[in-house]
């Protein structure tokens, strides 16, 4: 072999050589790029399918930036209760519009607490009991309740403000219809009546079924037969129990005298 040759053909080697030496390179590389590329962690989502359920078309979604959107918890709004009443004798041609009006409620909460479903149904001379919210005075709470009865001339006897009750009032004694004993609450708190027990000095016993009276709230006990509801309680007797003169006992659950009235 020539010279010349003998130099053409490691020329020709030294080419290849380089040639796979770049390739290799390169490939190297971009593998290298690809991986990290890949590490983003991007996810491919179809854009739109097409008939058959073929993918037409790719969109490209970067993982780490996407967020989770947590909803912020949600409180559910209580009503406050009213814990308050007060009476109100319905007068000549009132309506219960006016009445609701006159006391800052609705005519709905008044039909509710009054166990009324017609706004209608008034007469003159008809007791109504309004709520009156928290907040009210304990002490005006008391005096407006018994409006439409006369005021009480007996006189509770023993501590019942020490007690948590007092006994206010014996109202339409001797009358069956409208007979009945004025309880309020003293103090704070909430005070559970469940098993005391009211008694005449005959030997005539109601017994409180479960009941909170809250602090300035009141109960009726009346002698009659009815619907009773958180501040009307029935006793469903024939005739009437009271009379002038007669003493009247509140005992608790456990036999003690809790508070004490003298009919006047």
């Amino acid at each position: 072999m020539k010279q010349w040759q003998r130099l053409l053909f490691y020329l020709m080697i030294n080419i290849l050589v380089s040639a796979l030496t770049t390739w290799i390179v390169l490939t190297i590389w971009d593998r290298t790029q690809s991986g990290k590329e890949n590490q983003g962690a991007t996810v491919n989502l179809p854009a739109s399918v097409g008939t058959g359920g073929a993918l037409v078309e790719t969109i490209p979604i970067n993982t780490s930036d996407v967020q989770m959107a947590v909803p912020a918890a949600s409180s559910q709004p209580t009503s406050t209760p009213w814990q308050n009443v007060e009476e109100y004798q319905v007068q000549a041609n009132e309506t219960m519009g006016e009445i609701a009006a006159k006391y800052g409620v609705s005519v709905e909460e008044l039909l509710s607490i009054n166990g009324l479903t017609d706004p209608d149904t008034l007469s003159p001379g008809m007791v109504l009991y309004i709520p009156v919210a928290p907040e009210a005075s304990p002490t005006e709470d008391i005096s407006t309740l018994i409006t439409s009865a006369p005021p009480p001339t007996g006189s509770p006897v023993g501590s019942s403000q020490e007690a948590g009750v007092v006994i206010n009032s014996v109202i339409g004694v001797g009358d069956l219809a409208s007979e009945r004993v004025f309880i309020s609450r003293t103090g704070g708190s909430v005070l559970l009546i469940e098993g005391w027990k009211l008694m005449d000095e005959d030997g005539n016993v109601f017994t409180f079924p479960a009941l909170e009276l809250f602090e300035g709230g009141a109960v009726n006990v009346w002698t009659t037969s009815g619907s009773p509801t958180v501040i009307d309680l029935y006793w469903s007797m024939q005739n009437s129990v009271w009379k002038s003169g007669e003493r009247v006992t509140l005992l608790d659950a456990q036999g003690k005298v809790r508070a004490v009235y003298r009919i006047p």
